[in-house]
């Protein structure tokens, strides 16, 4: 297996177990918050587990924390605790997609703070993002009566979970945007980091909101670690393996993967429904996160071909 191969078939395992999160959440009788805490420290643990076996501690102890590292954590795992919180009170593809909005909030957060420029393109792309959020959670809206509607009125039942969804993309674009501050960190370190900031941010939260246990049966406790072990440490691993061996953009390309599987999910395995503006929002957030990735290996590629038939005349 050459290394592409290999890089494009851990990263589509990667994001196939990040898109089961609601399946397991929804089979763990407890809050979103827990969840994500178990998550977090499982990950934690094994990924010290598998740098104690490798000889890598010493990245940990040399890592500087400063507070754009602790910030990066701690976004991370508020990120998906709303997130999980999320599927348990919407649907699944709208929770999905709009945790797939972070990069929306991470570009504009990066062109105040960081004064990076946003290119007419990427606007556009951002535009197809935000308009593909109102469709998902119902400010625009479409009925043969009223044709279509702009409103601020919001669906009962998916309410409260649309709005953590949107909470969990704006930590995901916080997450995004504090990564960047420190590009020297390993990728290791980054990981251990990420996870044991993200399970003490959470469990802070604990002492404001005490969880309960008290709906927790034997089947509960098996998905709750069985998921703490697939989806944070396993789908970590994997995306470690791919990171080594596909670059940046192409990871990101894969990782839509999810969202894929996530709306999958619900409608075949939870009997959940689109309808066809909500379908067509979902088809906006991937084309905008992907569309200036894409577009951009594009032109890379395309600008290789042209230097090397140069080299060759």
């Amino acid at each position: 297996m050459n290394t592409k191969t290999l890089g494009y078939s851990t990263m589509i395992v990667s994001a196939a177990l990040m898109g089961c999160v609601g399946l397991f959440a929804r089979n763990i009788n407890t809050s979103g918050d827990v969840i994500a805490f178990t998550r977090m420290t499982v990950g934690a643990i094994c990924v010290f587990a598998l740098m104690l076996h490798q000889g890598k501690t010493m990245l940990i102890k040399s890592t500087k924390l400063t507070p754009s590292v602790i910030a990066s954590g701690a976004c991370l795992g508020l990120c998906l605790a709303a997130y999980v919180s999320s599927t348990q009170h919407t649907t699944l593809a709208n929770a999905v997609f709009l945790i797939y909005t972070g990069p929306v909030f991470s570009t504009i957060l990066a062109a105040i703070f960081l004064k990076e420029k946003i290119s007419k393109l990427t606007a556009g792309l951002l535009t197809a993002v935000f308009i593909g959020c109102l469709f998902i959670i119902g400010i625009i809206n479409y009925d043969s009566t009223s044709g279509l509607t702009v409103s601020l009125s919001f669906s009962k039942e998916n309410f409260i979970g649309d709005m953590l969804g949107l909470a969990s993309g704006v930590g995901y674009g916080l997450y995004l945007f504090f990564s960047r501050y420190r590009t020297d960190v390993s990728s290791d370190s980054r990981s251990f980091y990420n996870f044991l900031f993200g399970a003490v941010a959470i469990a802070l939260c604990f002492t404001v909101n005490p969880p309960s246990l008290a709906k927790m049966d034997t089947s509960s406790w098996v998905w709750l670690i069985s998921m703490g072990f697939f989806i944070g440490f396993g789908a970590l691993s994997l995306l470690t393996i791919a990171a080594k061996h596909l670059k940046a953009a192409e990871l990101a390309c894969v990782s839509y993967f999810e969202t894929v599987v996530g709306a999958g999910i619900g409608i075949s395995m939870f009997g959940e429904s689109l309808t066809a503006l909500q379908t067509l929002g979902g088809i906006l957030v991937i084309a905008g996160g992907m569309g200036e990735i894409v577009l951009s290996m594009a032109k890379k590629h395309s600008n290789a071909k042209q230097a090397k038939a140069t080299t060759q005349q």
